[in-house]
């Protein structure tokens, strides 16, 4: 039974293995997935700058220092 367990544990991790190095590199280079990403980080920056600059620099809750 503790060949079985092994096999099956390799089994696995090959099954792993190849899903990663076969299917995302094909995501990796999708353009509507990367045009989507970099979309929701450009909405991301603009709201940490206009929720930085409303709120004043004076105030307890003037700076973002968490969200980097």
């Amino acid at each position: 039974m503790e060949l079985m367990h092994w096999i099956c544990i390799g089994a696995a991790v090959a099954v792993a293995a190849t899903g990663w190095f076969l299917v995302v590199p094909l995501y990796r280079g999708w353009r509507p997935l990367n045009d989507r990403i970099t979309d929701q980080v450009s909405r991301s920056a603009a709201l940490v700058k206009e929720c930085s600059t409303t709120m004043g620099a004076g105030t307890a809750f003037g700076r973002l220092s968490t969200i980097r």
